[in-house]
């Protein structure tokens, strides 16, 4: 049997995009796409190492862990508290895909699958549509739906700009959710120090990384003039715990629910619900 390389892969390149964007879709993400096609041309390179001769009984299996492994960390970061639960999801998308696949061959008696990779042995005119009405499908029935842990908790998007660049957060609904600005009666929204780093600038990384519960008004006033006057300090106050200092910023544009918003965005220096939110809104 002739494997032409190229088309091997293209459409694992194509089919990992699909099944990261799927994850990220169910978990209620929204990761930039350059992420998920660096990741997506990752797979297609440890697929076409798969059937390499001689390599395709030894490697594919190995190979195969090894891209359920690093596909959901290069797409979604080495976030610790919730890049488990991300890797498992992507492990249940990719083998409930697999199985539709291994359906289909059966059925049409179709070569689909070489090794640990996907070959398409049919016209893509007719994969590509049905790809993408399944997508489409799934996106419609779960979309969020593990990211916000069955939909028991009330939780929404929210999309804020910040020198240019743009992010959507999930935010779990918080009636305890009331910090705000003493001296303007503003009020905050709260992102987790990760997730904020999707929409703040990579200068801003390090201060990001170093905060703590304890070293808001020290990050404060170590950061660049420019950047400074567009943050402040928030006092707060959580059941159990010491009142202190969040280390918030004025965002360009908040849109909550369609209409804009004016709302600050507090840092906070540990993840929400363990992961599974990038930050509290009030109701």
């Amino acid at each position: 049997m002739v494997i032409y390389l190229d088309v091997l892969a293209a459409v694992n390149g194509a089919v990992d995009y699909l099944l990261l964007l799927a994850t990220a879709r169910l978990a209620g993400l929204f990761p930039a796409r350059r992420r998920l096609l660096g990741a997506a041309a990752a797979g297609a390179a440890l697929a076409v190492l798969s059937v390499l001769p001689g390599e395709q009984s030894a490697l594919g299996p190995v190979l195969a862990l090894l891209g359920g492994a690093l596909l959901p960390a290069l797409a979604f970061g080495f976030d610790r508290a919730r890049l488990p639960r991300l890797t498992v999801l992507f492990f249940l998308t990719a083998g409930a895909c697999a199985g539709v696949v291994l359906a289909l061959a059966g059925w049409t008696g179709a070569l689909l699958r070489v090794g640990a990779a996907y070959y398409l042995d049919v016209p893509l005119r007719v994969v590509l549509p049905a790809a993408l009405l399944c997508f489409a499908a799934a996106s419609a029935l779960f979309r969020g739906g593990a990211g916000k842990n069955g939909g028991e908790r009330p939780s929404e998007i929210v999309a804020l700009d910040y020198g240019g660049r743009t992010a959507r957060f999930l935010l779990l609904c918080d009636t305890g959710a009331d910090l705000c600005d003493p001296l303007t009666g503003r009020p905050a929204l709260l992102l987790d120090r990760t997730a904020a780093a999707r929409l703040l600038p990579e200068s801003l990384a390090p201060t990001l990384r170093a905060l703590r519960a304890d070293n808001a008004a020290e990050l404060l006033a170590a950061l660049p003039p420019d950047e400074a006057r567009r943050f402040r300090l928030l006092p707060y106050r959580a059941v159990g715990q010491p009142a202190g200092l969040l280390l918030a910023f004025r965002p360009d544009r908040v849109v909550r629910g369609g209409k804009d918003c004016d709302l600050l965005a507090a840092l906070l220096p540990e993840p929400v619900a363990g992961g599974r939110y990038d930050g509290l809104i009030g109701i």
